[in-house]
């Protein structure tokens, strides 16, 4: 038969395995939390102190590790995907609200539509927003090069 650390650690380990499979750092804050119980198991405490040590630590550790987990995700970098919004690209075929066109984006040519109308070729635009792999641009009145 296990001993009162023994279930603890076996919780911890389970726990933190389940969070491999989930990810938000929720069972990792949990997983931490058994060890401090442990110790307190180890230590001849009784159950409800290990609850009590278990409950404190959890109330403690779930709020840190939620800001360091949102710190952690802030300072992520834009992917390809997400970089492409705010670009300027030129307007190689005319583009319309209903109508795809063709723009230049570093080089590379993307199917696009407009959410401001009809844009000519040859004029400048900027992505606003990505749907799939088609630009939804508007037109841009400045004199800044893509």
């Amino acid at each position: 038969m296990l001993s009162g650390w023994e279930i603890w650690i076996v919780l911890a380990l389970l726990l933190a395995g389940g969070e491999l499979f989930h990810g938000a750092f929720v069972l990792v804050a949990f997983a931490l939390a058994c060890v401090p119980a442990a110790l307190a198991a180890a230590l001849g405490a009784s159950l409800a102190t290990q609850l009590g040590v278990f409950a404190l630590v959890s109330l403690l550790e779930v709020p840190m590790l939620a800001r360091w987990a949102h710190r952690r995700r802030a300072k992520r970098l834009a992917t390809n995907a997400e970089a492409i919004v705010g670009r300027r690209v030129k307007v190689l075929q005319p583009v319309g609200e209903s109508q795809d066109g063709v723009v230049l984006l570093t080089g590379e040519h993307w199917k696009a539509r407009s959410l401001s109308g009809v844009i000519e070729a040859g004029a400048e635009a900027q992505v606003v927003q990505r749907d799939g792999l088609c630009l939804l641009i508007v037109q841009v009145t400045d004199g800044r090069q893509p």
